[in-house]
């Protein structure tokens, strides 16, 4: 059986990771029930913290309590929150018309027209390893030592 708290905290690590290498401009966490705020919210706002990038708590009010779930918006620079928002005013949900926040979530880009002429460019560099580092390995064994190679 799957942990649900794990799972979903690990692909909010490897989403941040992708925001964090600007590879993305947008991410959305896994979708939760409003009761598994409170056990996720301490280690999601830690693992934001450590890969540089911010959390925006999405409460769908609009939708009926009894089906109601919640995601965190994820992001690293402050108009991206300002294009979900924008969306949002629209009428749109990402929980009924996910098409509609595909390019806030920079899906399509890899195999986009002309995406060879593309050249990447970091806005701003981040050292993002630190999550990866704490949950995978024990104080001290990461990064490796340079005298830890084979000759």
């Amino acid at each position: 059986m799957t942990d649900r708290k794990s799972f979903m905290l690990g692909m909010m690590t490897a989403f941040g990771e992708c925001l964090a290498g600007e590879a993305k401009k947008c991410a959305f966490s896994p979708p939760f029930y409003p009761q598994d705020y409170a056990v996720l919210k301490t280690e999601a706002e830690r693992i934001a913290k450590e890969l540089s990038i911010f959390l925006w708590l999405e409460e769908n009010e609009e939708i009926k309590e009894e089906n109601r779930v919640l995601w965190w918006v994820m992001y690293k620079f402050p108009e991206i929150l300002d294009e979900y928002h924008n969306l949002r005013a629209k009428g749109f949900n990402p929980a009924y018309e996910f098409d509609e926040f595909s390019d806030l979530l920079s899906y399509g880009y890899a195999f986009g027209a002309n995406s060879e002429q593309v050249s990447s460019r970091i806005r701003k560099k981040e050292d993002t390893m630190e999550t990866v580092t704490r949950i995978l390995f024990q104080a001290g064994d990461w990064p490796l030592p340079v005298d830890s190679r084979k000759r």
